[in-house]
């Protein structure tokens, strides 16, 4: 726990809270760049299942996980309307995460955040840092560094090189 909150008691951290499906999550808003509504996302081939793709945000190139398909949760039928893509930095690059809805921000000091039970330290749950408690209201805190192994940066990173270049050589033409 103590990569979690390395701060006095005091001190609180900010996290942004989303939904993915009934769940709610959370993020340190210190690895959030922003928030943004969908946008069109141009897939890559042999890409993991739970990459969606690539976007072109202001000009920058952005891998997207579907944080739905990442964790096994069910993806409705059509988009909602609340649904969302967090940017946010992963290792000093740039990523995007679909999830269904940003709710809001809470600070949470040490004594609101618990190590994951043990029942919940399975592979599912190596995206799990830590149980936030505000209240009643349990949040799972993500493990961001964790949301993707290093083959699966590297293999990200060659397919997301390529369809840029693709994409840069269908504009030139």
């Amino acid at each position: 726990m103590a990569n979690i909150v390395n701060k006095t008691e005091d001190d609180k951290i900010k996290f942004a809270v989303f939904s993915i499906g009934a769940v709610d999550f959370a993020l340190d808003i210190m690895r959030i760049k922003e928030i943004v509504k969908p946008l069109k996302i141009t897939t890559i081939p042999k890409a993991p299942r739970f990459i969606e793709g690539v976007i072109n945000l202001r000009g920058n190139i952005i891998p997207i996980v579907d944080l739905r398909k990442r964790f096994g949760v069910k993806i409705p039928e059509s988009p909602l309307s609340s649904e969302r893509i967090i940017i946010a930095k992963l290792n000093g690059k740039i990523i995007g995460l679909i999830v269904d809805l940003v709710t809001d921000v809470l600070s949470l000091g040490k004594s609101d955040i618990s190590p994951p039970p043990e029942i919940v330290k399975g592979i599912r749950s190596q995206f799990i840092k830590g149980l936030g408690k505000v209240g009643s209201r349990l949040i799972l805190l993500i493990d961001l560094d964790r949301i993707l192994t290093v083959s699966e940066r590297i293999s990200l990173k060659s397919s997301s090189s390529d369809s840029a270049n693709q994409a840069q050589d269908a504009e030139g033409e």
